[in-house]
């Protein structure tokens, strides 16, 4: 019930401060950032940009089960700062998972939602940061999530200084704290990597951004998925949104995890102008 009200409250907040930010006007003098501005910066994970992402990961044949396995993962990340007493930038993201199970889980609804929020630092060669990774057990049912509340630290580093190139990663390590006490406890680090070039006219492509995991309670064994993707930005009046395909596989994962087949994903992302200062 507590993590459950924390799902809605957070989702909530969050709609209402997006909401705030692409409700305020620009800048009069302000140009708006042409379309390959814009893709360095929403290829950026530590780039201070207000977005949504609505991404769906399609598994069509995962070995073992009866059909295909979906998750929709929707993506607030918002800015904040920085003030006139916090000269820092904190960057919040949030993932609301809905996944979709085949038999013989046969299992659909939400899962655990993850928050992230990342101090960030810009230098001249790129940008870096730290802070929190958490994740609430709010999953619908218990084959959707963990069942555990899980804390631990964060980082980022993101080379830019070679211009509309961008690489680096986004690094995670939560650790289960609490929770259900018949469910296995959760201890693995997560490494995002974002290696992405971005072209004229909107158009980016570079290595998909599928998480790199080792389980830390299974030894450190790793799942790596690799693979690549292509996206552009397009406009819809004055609305800029990111759009973006990637397919790629598992390069190794332990014996005990069925071969995932193809992994396939869609983003979506609108872009919004400004952010909580």
């Amino acid at each position: 019930m507590i993590g459950r009200g924390c799902f809605f409250f957070v989702v909530f907040s969050l709609v209402l401060a997006t909401t705030a930010v692409s409700a305020q006007p620009p800048p009069a003098a302000s140009a708006a950032p042409d379309a390959r501005e814009l893709a360095n910066q929403v290829n950026n994970p530590a780039a201070p940009v207000t977005l949504l992402q609505f991404r769906d990961i399609l598994l069509p044949d995962v070995h073992g089960a009866n059909g295909a396995t979906n998750v929709l993962e929707i993506q607030p990340v918002l800015p904040i700062g920085p003030f006139a007493s916090l000269p820092i930038v904190q960057l919040l993201k949030i993932t609301l998972p809905f996944p979709s199970l085949p038999s013989p889980a046969s299992a659909r609804g939400t899962g655990d939602m993850q928050l992230f929020d990342l101090i960030t630092i810009r230098e001249s060669w790129g940008d870096w940061g730290f802070g929190p990774a958490l994740v609430f057990p709010t999953a619908s049912a218990s084959t959707l999530g963990s069942g555990k509340w899980q804390a631990g630290p964060a980082a980022a580093v993101m080379y830019t200084r070679l211009r509309n190139l961008t690489a680096g990663a986004v690094w995670q390590n939560p650790i289960s704290y609490a929770g259900s006490g018949d469910r296995p406890d959760v201890n693995s680090s997560i490494i995002t990597p974002t290696l992405t070039y971005n072209l004229p006219n909107g158009w980016f492509a570079g290595l998909s951004d599928y998480d790199t995991t080792f389980d830390w309670t299974d030894g450190g064994a790793a799942t790596v998925i690799l693979g690549a993707q292509v996206g552009r930005i397009v406009r819809f009046g004055t609305q800029a949104i990111s759009l973006a395909i990637e397919v790629g596989g598992a390069a190794t994962r332990p014996s005990t995890t069925p071969n995932p087949g193809w992994i396939i994903g869609i983003e979506v992302t609108p872009i919004f102008r400004g952010h909580i200062k």
